[in-house]
Protein backbone atom coordinates (compact mmCIF):
# COMPACT_ATOMS: atom_id res chain seq x y z
CA UNK A 1 0.00 0.00 0.00
CA UNK A 2 1.44 3.62 -0.67
CA UNK A 3 0.43 5.17 2.50
CA UNK A 4 0.50 4.08 5.83
CA UNK A 5 -2.59 4.32 7.73
CA UNK A 6 -2.37 5.49 11.16
CA UNK A 7 -5.53 3.42 12.34
CA UNK A 8 -3.19 -0.57 11.04
CA UNK A 9 -0.53 0.97 13.37
CA UNK A 10 -2.69 0.98 16.30
CA UNK A 11 -4.35 -1.94 15.71
CA UNK A 12 -0.99 -4.14 14.60
CA UNK A 13 0.09 -2.78 17.86
CA UNK A 14 -2.87 -4.37 19.82
CA UNK A 15 -2.42 -7.40 18.04
CA UNK A 16 1.28 -7.72 18.69
CA UNK A 17 0.94 -7.03 22.70
CA UNK A 18 -2.20 -9.43 22.37
CA UNK A 19 -4.38 -6.59 24.23
CA UNK A 20 -7.97 -6.97 25.70
CA UNK A 21 -9.87 -3.51 25.35
CA UNK A 22 -10.61 -1.19 22.49
CA UNK A 23 -9.38 1.49 20.56
CA UNK A 24 -12.08 4.01 20.07
CA UNK A 25 -12.20 5.66 16.72
CA UNK A 26 -12.79 9.72 17.47
CA UNK A 27 -13.21 12.64 15.34
CA UNK A 28 -9.75 14.87 14.57
CA UNK A 29 -12.36 18.00 14.58
CA UNK A 30 -14.12 17.98 17.81
CA UNK A 31 -13.03 14.64 19.08
CA UNK A 32 -17.15 13.06 18.85
CA UNK A 33 -17.00 9.39 19.44
CA UNK A 34 -16.73 7.94 15.71
CA UNK A 35 -16.62 4.16 16.44
CA UNK A 36 -14.16 1.54 18.18
CA UNK A 37 -12.49 -1.68 17.56
CA UNK A 38 -12.48 -3.75 19.76
CA UNK A 39 -9.86 -6.95 20.82
CA UNK A 40 -9.86 -9.59 22.83
CA UNK A 41 -5.90 -11.32 23.41
CA UNK A 42 -5.18 -9.36 20.23
CA UNK A 43 -7.91 -10.70 18.18
CA UNK A 44 -10.34 -8.37 16.70
CA UNK A 45 -13.68 -9.41 17.99
CA UNK A 46 -16.19 -6.04 16.87
CA UNK A 47 -15.71 -2.95 14.61
CA UNK A 48 -18.19 -0.22 15.14
CA UNK A 49 -17.80 2.78 13.18
CA UNK A 50 -20.73 5.66 11.87
CA UNK A 51 -23.29 3.60 12.85
CA UNK A 52 -22.00 0.28 10.52
CA UNK A 53 -20.91 -2.81 12.45
CA UNK A 54 -18.71 -5.83 11.21
CA UNK A 55 -16.68 -6.19 8.42
CA UNK A 56 -17.93 -2.81 6.48
CA UNK A 57 -17.41 -0.78 9.18
CA UNK A 58 -13.62 -1.99 9.74
CA UNK A 59 -13.28 -1.18 5.61
CA UNK A 60 -14.89 1.63 5.81
CA UNK A 61 -12.71 2.77 8.67
CA UNK A 62 -9.68 2.02 6.43
CA UNK A 63 -11.47 3.84 3.22
CA UNK A 64 -12.20 6.96 5.16
CA UNK A 65 -8.33 7.35 6.32
CA UNK A 66 -7.13 6.13 3.23
CA UNK A 67 -9.33 9.34 1.52
CA UNK A 68 -7.29 11.38 4.03
CA UNK A 69 -10.07 11.39 6.77
CA UNK A 70 -7.71 11.24 9.56
CA UNK A 71 -9.00 10.52 12.89
CA UNK A 72 -7.50 10.04 16.50
CA UNK A 73 -7.44 7.30 18.10
CA UNK A 74 -7.71 6.05 22.07
CA UNK A 75 -6.95 2.86 23.63
CA UNK A 76 -8.73 1.56 26.63
CA UNK A 77 -8.71 -1.29 28.45
CA UNK A 78 -11.95 -3.72 28.76
CA UNK A 79 -13.47 -6.40 30.09
CA UNK A 80 -14.73 -8.45 26.54
CA UNK A 81 -17.12 -11.31 26.76
CA UNK A 82 -16.97 -13.89 24.21
CA UNK A 83 -20.60 -13.16 23.19
CA UNK A 84 -19.58 -9.33 21.75
CA UNK A 85 -17.84 -10.97 19.00
CA UNK A 86 -18.90 -10.30 15.54
CA UNK A 87 -15.71 -10.90 13.20
CA UNK A 88 -14.23 -14.15 12.75
CA UNK A 89 -11.44 -13.51 10.58
CA UNK A 90 -7.82 -13.55 11.57
CA UNK A 91 -6.05 -9.91 11.21
CA UNK A 92 -4.06 -10.98 8.50
CA UNK A 93 -6.76 -12.44 6.55
CA UNK A 94 -8.53 -8.92 6.75
CA UNK A 95 -5.42 -7.12 6.09
CA UNK A 96 -4.35 -8.97 2.69
CA UNK A 97 -8.01 -8.60 1.54
CA UNK A 98 -7.52 -4.91 2.62
CA UNK A 99 -5.41 -3.18 -0.67
CA UNK A 100 -7.90 -5.08 -2.74
CA UNK A 101 -10.65 -3.27 -1.01
CA UNK A 102 -9.12 0.13 -1.69
CA UNK A 103 -8.18 -0.53 -5.40
CA UNK A 104 -11.55 -1.57 -5.98
CA UNK A 105 -13.14 1.53 -3.81
CA UNK A 106 -11.01 4.30 -6.04
CA UNK A 107 -11.74 2.53 -9.28
CA UNK A 108 -15.47 2.50 -8.40
CA UNK A 109 -15.26 6.43 -7.51
CA UNK A 110 -15.97 7.34 -11.36
CA UNK A 111 -19.21 5.00 -11.00
CA UNK A 112 -20.59 6.90 -7.92
CA UNK A 113 -24.07 8.93 -8.44
CA UNK A 114 -24.32 12.47 -8.00
CA UNK A 115 -25.47 13.29 -4.47
CA UNK A 116 -27.81 15.43 -6.02
CA UNK A 117 -30.25 13.20 -7.33
CA UNK A 118 -33.07 10.57 -6.50
CA UNK A 119 -32.63 7.01 -7.30
CA UNK A 120 -35.94 4.60 -7.55
CA UNK A 121 -37.12 1.42 -8.23
CA UNK A 122 -38.75 1.10 -11.64
CA UNK A 123 -41.50 -1.20 -11.37
CA UNK A 124 -41.02 -2.58 -14.86
CA UNK A 125 -38.26 -4.27 -14.02
CA UNK A 126 -39.96 -6.88 -11.68
CA UNK A 127 -42.51 -7.77 -14.54
CA UNK A 128 -38.93 -8.85 -16.23
CA UNK A 129 -37.27 -12.31 -15.52
CA UNK A 130 -33.82 -10.64 -15.59
CA UNK A 131 -31.68 -12.56 -12.60
CA UNK A 132 -30.02 -10.26 -10.04
CA UNK A 133 -27.23 -10.97 -7.58
CA UNK A 134 -27.01 -10.52 -4.03
CA UNK A 135 -25.64 -7.46 -3.94
CA UNK A 136 -28.15 -6.39 -6.38
CA UNK A 137 -30.80 -7.62 -4.36
CA UNK A 138 -29.15 -5.78 -1.14
CA UNK A 139 -28.99 -2.73 -3.16
CA UNK A 140 -32.77 -3.10 -4.20
CA UNK A 141 -33.67 -3.91 -0.61
CA UNK A 142 -31.99 -0.49 0.74
CA UNK A 143 -33.52 1.30 -1.91
CA UNK A 144 -37.25 0.42 -0.64
CA UNK A 145 -36.57 2.58 2.48
CA UNK A 146 -34.01 4.96 0.97
CA UNK A 147 -33.36 7.27 -2.45
CA UNK A 148 -30.62 9.21 -2.32
CA UNK A 149 -27.21 8.18 -2.76
CA UNK A 150 -25.89 9.23 0.63
CA UNK A 151 -28.64 7.08 2.39
CA UNK A 152 -28.27 4.22 0.15
CA UNK A 153 -24.00 4.22 1.07
CA UNK A 154 -24.88 4.38 4.81
CA UNK A 155 -27.77 1.67 4.85
CA UNK A 156 -26.84 -0.70 2.92
CA UNK A 157 -24.53 -3.69 4.30
CA UNK A 158 -22.41 -3.82 1.37
CA UNK A 159 -18.93 -2.18 0.94
CA UNK A 160 -18.73 1.07 -1.14
CA UNK A 161 -17.56 -0.37 -3.78
CA UNK A 162 -19.98 -3.42 -3.95
CA UNK A 163 -23.02 -0.71 -4.08
CA UNK A 164 -21.45 1.25 -6.89
CA UNK A 165 -21.28 -1.63 -8.86
CA UNK A 166 -24.61 -2.91 -8.18
CA UNK A 167 -26.29 0.19 -8.81
CA UNK A 168 -24.81 0.41 -12.19
CA UNK A 169 -25.25 -3.47 -12.98
CA UNK A 170 -29.01 -2.55 -12.34
CA UNK A 171 -28.99 0.51 -14.26
CA UNK A 172 -27.58 -1.32 -17.13
CA UNK A 173 -30.90 -3.68 -16.57
CA UNK A 174 -33.00 -1.07 -16.88
CA UNK A 175 -33.96 -1.44 -13.30
CA UNK A 176 -33.51 1.75 -11.69
CA UNK A 177 -34.92 5.75 -12.78
CA UNK A 178 -33.16 8.91 -11.92
CA UNK A 179 -35.00 11.96 -10.80
CA UNK A 180 -32.80 14.62 -11.16
CA UNK A 181 -32.14 16.95 -8.07
CA UNK A 182 -33.08 20.71 -8.03
CA UNK A 183 -29.83 22.85 -7.46
CA UNK A 184 -30.03 25.60 -5.43
CA UNK A 185 -31.58 28.31 -7.04
CA UNK A 186 -29.56 31.68 -7.91
CA UNK A 187 -29.53 34.50 -6.26
CA UNK A 188 -29.91 36.56 -9.70
CA UNK A 189 -33.25 38.69 -10.82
Amino acid sequence: MEKELKILSSIEEQVAVQFTGKVNVLSNFNRQYLGHVLFKNGEIYQVIFNQLKGLKAFYQLIIQEFSLQSHSYVVEPEVVEEKERQIHYPYAVMKNKMSDVIKQYRDSLKYRPPENVKIVIDAVFFEDSLPISPQEFDVLATLTEWNTPYDIYQHCQLLDHEITLALVSLRKKNALKIIAGRNKPDDSP
